[in-house]
C-alpha cells in the first residue's frame, strides 16, 4: 500500500527548485503564465510522483524575498524538506531565511540537493559540501543526506529520490483519527463543477457528501467531490494534497487562509497564548506591543505581541511566553506552529507554537506566566487536565475539551476513564476537575449550616433552594455528582427534594415541642378529613413558615405523611390500610364511589388518598378502577 508524503522545496531564488521538481516528476509546477513566462515561481506550484511503495506530493514554493508569505503558506503541512542549493554559488539569503523558518515551524525530516552540479568542478563541489555541513550543524538537517544533481542533465535523480525514500520512512505517520483540517491555499472554479478549493490535509479523513465548516466566519457548506492528484476519490486521509469541489460557494466567498473543518468543531479566534522564539539572527529585540505579521497555516494576519512575567522586550536567541492580540480572526489549536515576521520591512524574526486558542485578556496581574500556560507547554493529559482545571465546577464535555485541544473522540474517551484528577458525571458526557468539586462540596455543606442555624427547628431543607443558592450557574449533574459525593462521605443526606447534614440535630425547647405536638394533635384529630398547611397556620394562628417546620419534623419522624397537598397522621393512615385489606383482598377491584362509601369520604378527600395508596403500592390504577395489591 502507498503512502503519502508531502515534500516542500526550499532554497534561495534561481537556484533550481522548479526545474528539479520537473526533473524528478514530468511535471512543471509553474502554473502561472506570468510564472513561465519570467522563469521564476510566484505562488505555490505542485506535482507528484509515485516512486516504488511511496506517494511523493511536492509543495514548490519562491525563493525570492517578495514572495516569502507564498513560501510559509506552502511550508505549512509538509512532512519533509527538500533544501535546494546551487552548487555554483552555496548558500543564499534565502537559504538561510527558509532553513530558519522550517526550524520554527518544527520539522525534523529533510535532504539537501545541490543543484547544477554539472556546471562546477569535483573540487569546487566538495568545498560546497563541506559549506553546507557547516552551514546544517545545529539544525534539524545535520547528517541528512546531501545529493549532488542536474536538472539538465538527470544525473543524480535517481540518487535524490532514494534518499527522499529513506527520510519519508523515518516520518511519524499523520493523525487520521484526528479531527480534520484542511488549511486552503488556492482557490478556484472548474467549469461544470463549481467551486473547488486544494490544500494539504493536515488531520483526519474528510468524505464525500460530508457537511463542512469554512473558518473563521462559520460558512456551512457541503463536499460535493474529492480528487487526490487529479483521481477521484470517496474519501481522503491527512498527508495528502486534496482538492474539495464545495457546494454553494463562489470564490469571492473565500480566501486562502481558510481553514475546511467538520461542521461546527471548531471557533476562530482574535487572541492566542503561546510560547515564541526570537531567532537569534533577528536584527533586534522584539518589543512588548510590538505590531507583527503572523503567519499561521496558508493565513498571514497583523498582531499585537503582549510579552509576559513583565518583560519589557525579547532579546534575540531567548525563548518566552507571550499573548498575540490578531487584528482578524483565525482557526487555530494548541501545537500549531507559526512564524513572526516583522511589520516593516518584512523579515522573519521568529516563531513558535499555540499554546491556547482561547484565553482570556491578559493584563496586569494575568501578564504573568501561571502554572497553566506551564502545564498547556507539557501538552498530552497535562493540557488537557489544565483545560479541565480552568473551567472550574463547570467542568467541560468531552465536545467543548475537543474544541480546545482538537483531539480525537477516542483520545479524550481514553483520558476520561484514566485521568484521577476529574470525574465524569452523568450521561452528559462532562469532565469536571476534582478539586473544583470538592470546593462545590464544601460551598454546599456551608450552605446547608447558615441555613440550619436560620432555621433550627427544620430538619430538611429544600434541594432546590441549596442548588440555587450554590450551584444555579452550573450544569445540574454537577450539582447532582456534588451531592452524591455528599451522601457517599456521609456528609449529608438527600432524597429526591430535601436535603441535611448528616451532623444536624433539632433541638426544640418546651414551648416549641408544645407547639409541634398541637399541629400533631390537629393531624390525628382530622383523622381522614386531612389538613392543608393553610388549613393549620389557620388553626394555630401561626406563620407559615413556623408550621411548615413543625410539619417537616412530622413527616420526618414518621408521625405524619404526606397526601398530596395534605397531612395524614400517621395512627389514621394505618387505620385506613387496616380497614382496606379488610374490606378489599388482594386482586379484588376498587373504584372511587365503593372507596369513598367505604370511609365516608367526600372526593376532595378520597382522591387524593387513592392516589397515595397508588403510589405507595397497596393498589394499582387501572383505567377508573384500581386493583388491590
Amino acid at each position: 500500500m502507498e503512502r503519502s508524503v508531502i515534500i516542500g522545496t526550499a532554497g534561495h531564488i534561481d537556484h533550481g527548485k522548479t526545474s528539479l521538481v520537473q526533473a524528478l516528476t514530468g511535471t512543471n509546477p509553474d502554473r502561472l503564465p506570468e510564472e513561465q513566462r519570467r522563469g521564476m515561481t510566484i505562488d505555490l506550484g505542485f506535482a507528484h510522483l509515485n516512486y516504488r511503495d511511496w506517494r511523493f506530493a511536492f509543495v514548490d514554493v519562491p525563493g525570492h524575498e517578495r514572495f516569502i508569505k507564498n513560501m510559509l503558506a506552502g511550508a505549512h503541512g509538509i512532512d519533509l524538506v527538500l533544501l535546494v542549493i546551487a552548487a555554483d554559488e552555496g548558500v543564499m539569503p534565502q537559504t538561510v531565511e527558509h532553513l530558519a523558518i522550517c526550524q520554527l515551524l518544527g520539522l525534523s525530516h529533510g535532504v539537501i540537493a545541490l543543484t547544477r552540479c554539472d556546471l562546477v568542478e569535483p573540487d569546487w563541489l566538495a568545498l560546497i559540501r563541506d559549506d553546507v555541513t557547516r552551514f546544517t550543524q545545529g539544525t534539524f538537517l545535520a547528517g541528512k543526506p546531501v545529493v549532488a544533481v542536474s536538472a539538465r542533465t538527470g544525473a543524480g535523480c535517481e540518487a535524490l529520490l532514494q534518499a527522499l525514500a529513506g527520510e519519508a520512512a523515518t516520518v511519524r505517520p499523520h493523525a487520521v483519527a484526528r479531527p480534520p483540517r484542511l488549511p486552503i491555499d488556492r482557490i478556484f472554479t472548474r467549469p461544470g463543477f463549481g467551486t473547488v478549493v486544494t490544500g494539504t490535509l493536515i488531520s483526519g479523513t474528510f468524505a464525500v457528501g460530508e457537511e463542512v465548516s469554512i473558518e473563521p466566519g462559520g460558512l456551512v457548506t457541503r463536499i460535493r467531490g474529492l480528487e487526490v492528484h487529479g483521481v477521484a476519490r470517496r474519501a481522503v486521509h491527512a498527508g495528502e494534497r486534496v482538492a474539495l469541489n464545495l457546494t454553494s460557494l463562489e470564490v469571492g466567498d473565500l480566501r486562502r487562509g481558510d481553514v475546511v473543518t467538520p461542521a461546527h468543531r471548531f471557533r476562530p479566534t482574535s487572541r492566542l497564548d503561546v510560547q515564541l522564539e526570537l531567532l537569534a539572527t533577528a536584527p533586534f529585540s522584539l518589543t512588548d506591543d510590538a505590531r507583527v505579521r503572523l503567519h499561521h497555516g496558508t493565513s498571514e494576519v497583523m498582531a499585537r505581541v503582549t510579552l509576559l512575567d513583565g518583560l519589557r522586550e525579547l532579546p534575540p536567541g531567548n525563548v518566552g511566553f507571550a499573548q498575540l492580540r490578531l487584528e482578524a480572526p483565525l482557526l487555530a489549536l494548541p501545537d500549531d506552529r507559526f512564524i513572526l515576521r516583522r511589520y516593516s520591512p518584512a523579515t522573519t524574526i521568529g516563531g513558535g507554537k499555540v499554546l491556547d486558542a482561547h484565553p482570556p485578556r491578559r493584563r496586569g496581574r494575568w501578564r504573568q506566566t501561571d502554572e497553566f500556560l506551564k502545564q498547556l507547554a507539557a501538552g498530552g493529559d497535562r493540557r488537557r487536565t489544565a483545560f479541565i482545571f480552568r473551567a472550574g465546577a463547570s467542568g467541560l464535555t468531552l465536545a467543548e475539551l475537543a474544541s480546545l485541544t482538537g483531539d480525537s473522540d477516542a483520545e479524550l474517551e481514553a483520558f476520561a476513564r484514566r485521568t484521577p484528577d476529574c470525574v465524569f458525571p452523568g450521561s452528559a458526557r462532562r469532565l469536571v476537575a476534582q478539586t473544583a468539586l470538592d470546593q462545590l462540596c464544601q460551598n454546599i455543606t456551608t450552605t446547608l449550616e447558615t441555613l440550619h442555624r436560620e432555621r433550627p427547628r427544620q430538619p430538611d431543607l429544600p434541594r432546590e433552594e441549596i442548588r440555587q443558592r450554590t450551584a444555579h450557574d452550573l450544569p445540574a449533574e454537577v450539582f447532582q455528582q456534588a451531592v452524591v459525593q455528599l451522601v457517599r462521605e456521609q456528609r449529608v443526606f438527600a432524597d429526591a427534594r430535601t436535603m441535611r447534614l448528616a451532623s444536624h440535630q433539632i433541638q426544640l425547647s418546651a414551648t416549641d415541642t408544645a407547639l409541634k405536638q398541637t399541629v400533631e394533635q390537629l393531624c390525628r384529630q382530622a383523622g381522614w378529613h386531612m389538613p392543608t398547611l393553610p388549613d393549620l397556620c389557620r388553626l394555630t394562628n401561626r406563620p407559615e413558615g413556623h408550621v411548615l417546620a413543625d410539619v417537616q419534623l412530622l413527616l420526618t419522624e414518621g408521625r405524619l405523611v404526606r397526601v398530596g397537598d395534605f397531612f395524614l397522621h400517621a395512627e389514621a393512615a394505618s387505620e385506613l390500610l387496616a380497614r382496606l385489606r379488610q374490606a378489599r383482598t388482594k386482586g379484588e377491584t376498587l373504584d372511587v364511589g365503593t372507596f369513598k362509601a367505604l370511609f365516608d369520604l367526600p372526593r376532595k378527600y378520597a382522591i387524593p388518598l387513592l392516589e397515595w395508596l397508588d403510589r405507595t403500592g397497596v393498589t394499582r390504577r387501572c383505567g377508573n378502577t384500581r386493583l388491590m395489591v
